[in-house]
Order: C-alpha cells, then sequence, then structure tokens
C-alpha cells in the first residue's frame, strides 16, 4: 500500500496557522472583544500604595522646636510671604532669640536674616543659597537657624519672607 506524499513542513505550518486565524475570527460573531479593565503588571514584590507603611519620622513641615526652644503660638506667625516646602515654625529661646528652620542639602544651605524690628512686628528672612556647581547629592534637610533681636521680642508678630534658588 502506498502512502499519500507529505506537503513540505512550512506550507504544513502556514495552513495551520490560517486554519487558527480563521477559527478565532469565526467565533467572535464578529464582535470586537472589549478592552481589558485594567493594564497588565509586572510583579516587583512589593506591596501596593495602600498597604505601605506610614513612616514613623515627623513630618519635617510640621516641625517641633529644638531642645529648650519653645513654639511661637502659630496666630503670631505671619508665613503668608514664605516659598513653598519651607517649614513655618518659629520658636523663641529666652526673649531676644528667635528661630525658625530652613532647607538645606545637596548643593544648597540656609540662613535666616532679620529684615526688621519695629514696634509691632519682627520679619525674618530665610534664605536658600548654592554652595557650588556640583554634582550634587539629593538630600534635603531642615536646619534649625536663629537669629538675635536688638530688643525682646514681647507681644510682637513675627513675619517670615524667604528666597529659594
Amino acid at each position: 500500500m502506498r502512502r499519500a506524499p507529505m506537503l513540505p513542513t512550512t506550507l504544513r505550518l502556514g495552513l495551520l496557522a490560517a486554519i487558527v486565524l480563521l477559527a478565532a475570527g469565526c467565533g467572535s460573531g464578529g464582535t470586537p472583544e472589549p478592552p481589558p479593565e485594567a493594564p497588565p503588571t509586572i510583579p516587583t514584590g512589593a506591596p501596593p500604595p495602600s498597604n505601605r507603611p506610614v513612616p514613623a519620622t515627623p513630618d519635617p513641615l510640621v516641625a517641633t522646636p529644638p531642645a529648650g526652644a519653645g513654639a511661637l503660638p502659630a496666630e503670631r506667625v505671619d508665613a503668608g510671604a514664605l516659598p513653598a516646602g519651607l517649614p513655618t515654625l518659629v520658636w523663641t529661646r529666652g526673649d531676644r532669640v528667635v528661630g525658625v528652620y530652613g532647607r538645606a542639602g545637596g548643593c544648597t544651605d540656609a540662613r535666616a536674616e532679620v529684615v526688621e524690628q519695629g514696634a509691632d512686628r519682627v520679619v525674618l528672612r530665610v534664605v536658600q543659597f548654592s554652595t557650588g556647581p556640583g554634582p550634587c547629592t539629593r538630600e534635603l534637610v531642615y536646619p534649625p537657624l536663629e537669629v538675635t533681636l536688638d530688643a525682646p521680642l514681647g507681644e510682637r508678630r513675627v513675619v517670615l519672607t524667604g528666597a529659594v534658588p
């Protein structure tokens, strides 16, 4: 008994692919499948953001005064002219020393300056400045900065202004 000749392998694979494509298209009734609800994700082993623990360190923008200093009540502080991202806490140490936090790190440092000492207010300027051209690291620190007034602060308001490069 004689067998029928075999078709070449490439022809057999081509016919098989055509049959599979036709079968896949016929089963849908011409209606396209809906897109997936969410794009596929690559597993990283990290928990999703909602399961991440809250850091134990306090938020640096909600600061506390350094040891030995007392916070000035918030109603006596006007931080409206302070650049975003700088802490608004003001503290006193004794009757003539006023402190604030600056922002520094990498190629920047910070300083505080007394701009005005009037009868009803004291204006402080918090300045962030460049310390070099780099390369710079990306750490961020909030150094405590203190200034000494000519006269006791008393009941005067503290107005914060600032400059950030």
